[in-house]
């Protein structure tokens, strides 16, 4: 009996370590040359959003006519291909919407196509070597002709600092395009409940450091000041704000949107 339950055991470790190896071939970590893909983009009146998501990207286009609020909503799933340094789609859904403009809520309409694109019809990204991202649709020809997209970095929603960190939130607004510049609007909220400061910034994304540089003042009214903040990703996803001590700041499920 015991010679049975040792041979039992044994076969379970067996497919055990069979099933993790599987499971670990099934993994697929992000491509190299893709990671350069990953963020935001932006030109006058359009968006796109890049995130790796288990085996491939997903893309997020927005285009938005300012005069009315209606606009074009594309999203795509791809994958890299290193021979040709660009994301491509496999799959395509684009929707149209219009907005309130009072309050800018969006109403989408029928999905003018979706499903898996056939070939010919793939949808291509790159990055052209001044930086800038161009979009080719592969079912609206002419779609993304002339617009060059420009990194605009990955800051989106609310972010809290981490614990055991001093107290600190902050929450990032894309605000679009002004003067030849692109920029968020910034509400950084630090200190306890006794001594916290807040400071309303405008920030400008470094593409050369990858960091978002803020400049702004607190919200006191009487006693206005200047203030500088510097804000960066770090390689697991978290935020930093570089103030003298570095706060480490995780992103606040309760505050918005994953960034």
């Amino acid at each position: 009996m015991k010679k049975l339950l040792a041979i039992l055991l044994a076969c379970t470790m067996l497919f055990t370590l069979a099933g993790t190896a599987v499971l670990a071939e099934d993994e697929q970590p992000q491509p190299e040359g893709g990671k350069k893909f990953e963020g935001n983009w932006a030109v006058m009146g359009g968006l796109v959003e890049i995130y790796y998501e288990e085996e491939g990207y997903r893309v997020l286009v927005d285009l938005c006519n300012n005069e009315d609020w209606s606009g074009v909503e594309y999203e795509y799933s791809c994958y890299y291909v290193e021979n040709e340094d660009a994301l491509v789609s496999i799959s395509s859904v684009k929707t149209p919407y219009t907005s309130d403009a009072s309050t800018f809520d969006r109403t989408r309409g029928e999905a003018e196509y979706e499903g898996m694109d056939e070939d010919g019809m793939e949808t291509v990204f790159t990055i052209a070597e001044n930086g800038s991202l161009h979009w080719a649709d592969g079912h609206d020809k002419g779609a993304g002709e002339d617009l060059e997209f420009r990194n605009i970095g990955a800051f989106k929603g609310a972010w809290r600092s981490a614990e055991g960190e001093e107290p600190a939130w902050v929450e990032f607004t894309w605000e679009g395009l002004d003067e030849e510049k692109y920029y968020y609007s910034v509400y950084l909220h630090r200190g306890d409940d006794e001594t916290y400061t807040e400071f309303i910034m405008t920030g400008t994304y470094n593409e050369e450091t990858g960091k978002l540089e803020c400049t702004g003042s607190n919200v006191d009214t009487e006693d206005k000041e200047t203030y500088e903040a510097v804000f960066s990703r770090t390689e697991d996803g978290k935020l930093l704000y570089e103030a003298a001590n570095g706060i480490v700041m995780e992103y606040d499920l309760l505050g918005g949107s994953q960034g």
